[in-house]
């Protein structure tokens, strides 16, 4: 049984970050997040905070749907950092990620904070 979602036509499966960061709001439905997602259904609200697909910038936030369109699923990093519920918590839930590489780390650097071990397909 397959467990992940497939969304862009070159079988990119997301994949989730093993100590996900979650809003709020996200926090109470990740079970059904999840799983919708796993069926390839668009979420109203819902957005994905993901390494930066271009390097040039840290983290992406994007609506869930996106992914539907295949130009922007061929493109897009599809390992899941944060999930939250609307623009406004998405928006601190960025933050939190920041600051929270930042006391690690003592930087932000992204893209070496997020291991490829630390991702599974749930």
């Amino acid at each position: 049984m397959e467990t992940a979602a497939s969304f862009s036509e070159k079988g990119e499966k997301m994949r989730w970050y093993r100590e996900l960061y979650l809003g709020p709001t996200a926090s109470r439905h990740i079970r059904r997040i999840r799983k919708k997602a796993r069926d390839g259904r668009v979420m109203a609200g819902v957005y994905y905070i993901t390494p930066s697909s271009t390097g040039e910038g840290l983290l992406d936030v994007y609506h869930n749907g996106m992914l539907k369109q295949p130009l922007f699923s061929h493109l897009q990093c599809t390992d899941i950092v944060g999930v939250a519920y609307g623009k406004l918590e998405a928006t601190e839930l960025v933050r939190v990620i920041m600051e929270d590489i930042y006391r690690k780390t003592g930087g932000l650097d992204v893209r070496n904070y997020f291991k490829d071990q630390d991702f599974g397909e749930y």
